[in-house]
């Protein structure tokens, strides 16, 4: 059997200095935060990823863009290494740097709406609008654009106007290039555009957002959830806490009660249900003897 040896990877000029301070600088972003979060940044424009920066600071949390083996280094030398890690270190990424909860951040980036202009390719997030007035665009080579795309216009005052909104896409529509280009123009950012969350780093180990449900709706549900279920178990094992105290009491009553008046017990709040109770099971009884013998009379009717 023939056996394949891998090379080992051995540098032979010393590493740059630049490359050991950045190495440096990354260990100290993570000694001094408690989480990091890795996020793909493939196709994020920079100003987008300089707006979503600082919606970051303000909660003290810091974005940085990352080289993937730098970043790895640090990571190997501080110890907190995992096997996960080198294979979620592919393509383009920033790291988010934070003392808050994580689960916190991924939803607070979720729910902020970032847009960005246009490129041909990009598939429409919602509905786009041309809306209706004054574009500013002198009249000229435009106005071939505004017919191609069949948004109806009329020249005023020197420049183009929209007579009415116009829907140019929606929902899952490809942007084309002269849709692009209009939209450029008329300055409109139709492009929801947000980080890709990759993976958390958390206690040492790696979660991954697909791993995890998010949402406050859902996260109230189970606290909701978790309320009646621990009130069903204290009112069941009659736990004497204010909470569950009434309700206890209650059911105690209800389970005597019902045990009275299955064994007869005449008491003043049993006698009505004693009677009612063996006035029902004595008709049942009459309606079985006499389908066995039509013949006897009277009784129950």
């Amino acid at each position: 059997m023939m056996q394949v040896y891998k090379k080992e990877f051995k540098r032979h000029k010393p590493i740059p200095e630049r490359k050991i301070r950045a190495v440096e600088e990354l260990k100290e972003y993570i000694r001094s935060h408690r989480y990091f979060m890795v996020a793909s940044i493939y196709g994020i424009t920079a100003p987008v990823l300089h707006e979503t920066r600082a919606l970051l600071r303000e909660r003290g949390t810091l974005l940085k863009v990352i080289k993937n083996r730098l970043f790895h280094m640090a990571v190997k030398e501080l110890g907190k290494d995992v096997p996960e890690l080198e294979e979620i270190l592919t393509g383009q990424n920033a790291v988010i740097f934070t003392d808050e909860n994580p689960f916190e951040v991924v939803i607070y980036l979720d729910k902020q709406k970032i847009f960005r202009e246009a490129k041909a390719g990009d598939v429409a997030t919602s509905e786009i609008v041309v809306p209706s007035g004054n574009t500013g665009i002198p009249p000229g080579p435009s106005i071939s654009l505004f017919n191609r795309l069949k948004i109806p216009m009329r020249i005023q005052e020197g420049s183009i106007w929209v007579t009415k909104d116009t829907v140019v896409a929606k929902p899952g529509d490809v942007i084309s290039q002269e849709l692009a280009e209009l939209l450029a123009k008329l300055g409109i950012k139709p492009i929801e555009s947000k980080l890709s969350i990759k993976a958390i780093y958390l206690d040492g180990r790696i979660v991954k957002p697909d791993e995890v449900e998010f949402g406050y709706d859902l996260f109230f549900e189970r606290v909701a959830q978790a309320h009646r279920e621990a009130f069903n178990l204290a009112v069941n094992a009659a736990l004497p806490i204010p909470e569950a105290l009434e309700a206890a009491v209650a059911k105690a009553h209800m389970e005597a009660l019902s045990l009275a008046v299955n064994a007869g017990i005449l008491t003043k709040d049993t006698v009505g249900m004693v009677l009612a109770k063996a006035e029902a099971e004595a008709q049942a009884l009459y309606n079985i003897i006499k389908q066995k013998a039509p013949e006897i009379e009277g009784g129950g009717e």
